[in-house]
């Protein structure tokens, strides 16, 4: 008889997972309020090149999907209660429900910001966008990658008044500093307003204010980074678990004070960065070794062993290196073992994207995008 797999959440470490997982072996069921998978790493060029980003989990019809949101979990009876009131059972959960934009609890962030982390979001902003005459002040805060890549797609409408804020001294801190520098000396030339090692203290519906100064603005975008969702809040104090981060979970993915729960993405705290990539090779790492260590082994013989000892080896993160689009057709790129800049890392930018796309239409329109 079949397991049963449920995973909550459809992002990157879910698809990942549901790509590889073998349902000849388990039943697999994700609750999620969105079917679509969103290729995340083109949002921020979504503000003014639409392309299609998401598709379909289920494409393949390999799994059962239910559009709901989990509210709560029952870890004593491998039950999960979801906001239409429903009761779900499973045998193995993975939690993959990702993490909410950190906005500090500063004032006037969440009522006159705007945010990045869907379509929509990408739609909404470049609707605002077309909107705003030119030379209005566009502030970007936060000058992490999403930021960086936000300002640099401001840059391509050769318009706008663009702000850069960030409580750092540099942009892209998680590059090396000369990527850093290149990035800055390129605002410069196209005379971005840097507010580098300010930090935001309040923001009303026209202002932006500083420690000691303060800017107006027509237009805010918030790239503050992440922080945990309420659902893994929730999850850590139901286990007994406490983390800032996430859901902390083991080498094997394995959530501690569990035996049958796991967490991957943004939602677990592992160690490791919270990107994309990571996420994809956790959600394969997963689905790979419950197709080859978990089959033929009951629940009660599984819950009576400790997850290592079923395992080959513990999740190794493969950094395959970061790259960021900076700007007039200039990205910039680094791994273990080099960094790179400029127009050819541009390219190389929009062959990584048209080689990851979801599909051919969406690889084509981002590769001809301006």
């Amino acid at each position: 008889m079949k397991k049963n797999i449920t995973i909550i959440g459809s992002g990157w470490a879910s698809s990942s997972f549901i790509q590889k997982i073998d349902t000849d072996k388990y039943n697999v069921t994700v609750i999620s309020p969105n079917e679509n998978f969103i290729y995340t790493p083109l949002l921020a060029n979504n503000i003014k090149n639409k392309t299609n980003l998401d598709y379909n989990i289920n494409e393949l019809n390999k799994i059962k999907y239910h559009k709901d949101e989990v509210i709560n979990i029952d870890f004593l009876h491998n039950k999960i209660i979801t906001k239409n009131n429903e009761s779900n059972e499973y045998d193995y959960l993975i939690l993959s429900h990702g993490s909410v934009t950190n906005t500090f609890n500063i004032e006037g962030v969440k009522d006159n910001c705007y945010f990045i982390k869907n379509v929509h979001d990408t739609d909404e902003i470049r609707n605002k966008l077309n909107k705003l005459p030119s030379n209005a002040k566009i502030a970007v805060i936060g000058c992490g990658l999403t930021g960086s890549e936000i300002i640099g797609t401001l840059i391509d409408y050769n318009k706008f008044n663009i702000y850069a804020i960030d409580g750092l001294k540099l942009p892209l801190t998680t590059f090396t500093p000369s990527i850093s520098t290149y990035t800055l000396d390129l605002w410069k030339q196209n005379n971005i307003n840097s507010y580098l090692n300010n930090f935001v203290s309040k923001i009303d519906n026209k202002t932006i204010y500083f420690k000691e100064s303060k800017i107006d603005y027509d237009m805010a975008i918030w790239c503050g980074g992440i922080g945990i969702s309420p659902l893994s809040l929730l999850i850590n104090k139901k286990l007994g678990l406490s983390n800032k981060f996430g859901i902390p979970v083991n080498n094997y993915l394995q959530v501690n004070n569990t035996k049958n729960v796991y967490a991957m993405g943004d939602c677990a705290y592992s160690g490791n960065p919270p990107t994309a990539q990571v996420a994809y090779q956790q959600g394969k790492y997963l689905a790979n070794n419950f197709n080859n260590r978990f089959e033929n082994i009951s629940l009660a013989e599984y819950q009576k062993n400790n997850i290592p000892n079923l395992l080959d080896k513990p999740f190794n993160f493969k950094n395959k290196g970061q790259i960021c689009y900076i700007g007039k057709n200039h990205s910039v790129y680094q791994n273990n073992f080099f960094t790179s800049t400029g127009l050819i890392t541009g390219y190389l930018h929009k062959f990584i994207h048209f080689y990851h796309g979801i599909n051919l239409k969406q690889s084509v329109d981002f590769l001809f995008s301006k």
